[in-house]
This record gives structure tokens, sequence and C-alpha cells, in this order.
């Protein structure tokens, strides 16, 4: 019993951290964060925070991993939504990018947040690019789409241009859907020969 509730309390210091850490890295940027401010922020000795994270990389790795699980969520509950294929692949893609813009877009640092992937952090964003990727694929592929891994790489190419040049979260949506209506709706469009197979 004494060592669940040990096991409780860790669990809720770790997590106090992540979010201290969220808020930090938000408000000063990852080279701006210093893990003492973040210890202070989470209510823990910074020896505390050094038990649980040997360095910043680790606590930013901890938080985009966080991140990569909030956005993965919010592209499912939108891919689980009916309609046509097309149209789920725009609104899932745009709800993962309107999540992740409206994270960022509080930050003064956004842009090198955005671009700051040490190791542990780009692993966990490149999962979930990989899975993103794999299910516009899927999707496609049911649908018939004739080149189902080309046209999803160019959707979601531009998917992340379009998030970019963005200057609200809710101009993503209308776009994406305008993009995937001309590029997905039709599966017999034939785009010049690829070595797809």
């Amino acid at each position: 019993m004494e060592q669940s509730r040990s096991s409780d309390r860790s669990l809720q210091k770790q997590a106090r951290i992540v979010e201290a850490a969220r808020h930090v890295f938000l408000q000063d940027g990852f080279r701006g964060a210093r893990m003492e401010r973040i210890a202070r922020e989470a209510g823990v000795a910074k020896a505390t925070l050094y038990s649980y994270y040997p360095d910043k990389d680790a606590v930013f790795a901890t938080v985009t991993k966080h991140v990569a699980g909030e956005l993965e969520t919010q592209f499912h509950k939108a891919l689980g939504i009916g309609g046509k294929a097309w149209e789920r692949i725009a609104a899932a893609v745009a709800a993962k990018h309107k999540t992740a813009r409206r994270l960022l877009q509080v930050s003064p640092h956004a842009d090198e947040l955005y671009n700051s992937r040490p190791a542990g952090a780009a692993e966990h964003l490149q999962r979930l690019e990989a899975l993103v990727e794999r299910e516009v694929v899927r999707l496609l592929r049911e649908e018939g789409h004739q080149q189902p891994v080309r046209f999803a790489a160019i959707f979601l190419a531009a998917a992340e241009g379009i998030a970019a040049k963005a200057t609200q979260p809710e101009e993503i949506g209308p776009a994406l859907r305008l993009l995937a209506s001309h590029l997905l709706a039709s599966p017999q469009i034939q785009p010049p020969p690829s070595t797809e197979r």
C-alpha cells in the first residue's frame, strides 16, 4: 500500500514537472529555458528534477512526447468522423496542425520550439508523422486511389506549408479541405508516372 502511494506521488511529481516544463519552454524558448526555473515552477527541488531527467534535452523530449500524444488524439478524433476519405483526411490533418498552432501561438519562441528537435524529441514527432502518413495512405487505398503513397506525400507536404503560412489556426481547415477536394477526391486522377508500386 505504501509503495502504491509512493508511486502515485512520483507520477504526480512527474506530471507537475512536465506541465511546468511545457510552460517554461513556451515562455522562454528551448535555449532560454533553465532547469532551475523548471524545478521552481514544478515546486520540486532541482535535485529531484535531475533524478527524473538528466538534462534539458530529456525534459524537452518528454514534453514533446506529451504534445505528440495530444496531436495524435486530435488527429484520430477527427479521422473518426464520417465522410469520404478525402474529407476525413483533411479534417484529421487540419486538427493536428490546428492543435499544434494553438499550442505554439502563445509563445514568442514558436519558431524556435517548432524547429528545436533534440534526438529524443525528434523521435516522437517522427513517429507521429509516420503514423499520420500510414493512416492517409490506408484511407486512400481503401477508397481505390491509384497512387496512395505518392498522393499522401504530396498532400502532407502541402499541408505542412499551409499550416506554416497560416496566420490563424482557423485558416488551416478550409485550406486543407480545398486542397484535399482537388488532390485526393478523385481516385482516377493520373499524375505523371512514378516508381511507386
